[in-house]
């Protein structure tokens, strides 16, 4: 091996996947914003864990509610990725500009986003600073997958696309 920048490697993880983070506020403002950095890291209890960065309107929701969604983009979901990672929740109905269409969530306030792969209802179980973001961690508490079978978006370093066909 030899020694390179950081940057530089980093450019190498991709594909990663792309999950939207659904959150209702007190209001039931639905928002959603993209993230590529989410994993699993729990089997027992089913956790999932999301890296929002600081100034994120989404870290201030889910903090406040303690509930969240991780949605898998679907392949047909290319504009909402584009569109909700320009704007902010706070100036901006994402949900309502994207004509998006909810449908309600199974254990959570949480509506789910039709046009998703899967989705994932969370309690927030805990937090953990991590330099210029916040990893949450979320117990999850239903799935659901899209019926139709709809192919995960995937971002493959400046272009999405899907990330196989589904069973």
């Amino acid at each position: 091996m030899k020694t390179t920048d950081i940057a530089t490697a980093l450019a190498g993880k991709y594909p990663e996947w792309i999950v939207f983070v659904v959150t209702c506020d007190a209001t039931g403002r639905v928002d959603l914003m993209p993230a590529g950095w989410c994993m699993v890291c729990s089997g027992e209890p089913p956790m999932l864990a999301v890296a929002l960065g600081l100034g994120r309107h989404t870290r201030t929701v889910v903090e406040a509610t303690g509930e969240f969604q991780i949605a898998f983009a679907g392949e047909g979901q290319r504009e909402v990725v584009d569109f909700a990672g320009r704007c902010s929740g706070r100036e901006v109905d994402k949900i309502a500009a994207l004509g998006l269409r909810l449908s309600p969530g199974a254990a959570t306030r949480v509506p789910l986003v039709e046009g998703c792969a899967r989705s994932f209802e969370c309690r927030l179980a805990g937090s953990l600073p991590s330099g210029d973001h916040v990893i949450y961690v979320g117990e999850i508490l239903a799935a659901h997958v899209a019926d139709p079978p709809v192919r995960n978006l995937v971002n493959f370093g400046g272009w999405y696309g899907p990330a196989r066909a589904e069973e």
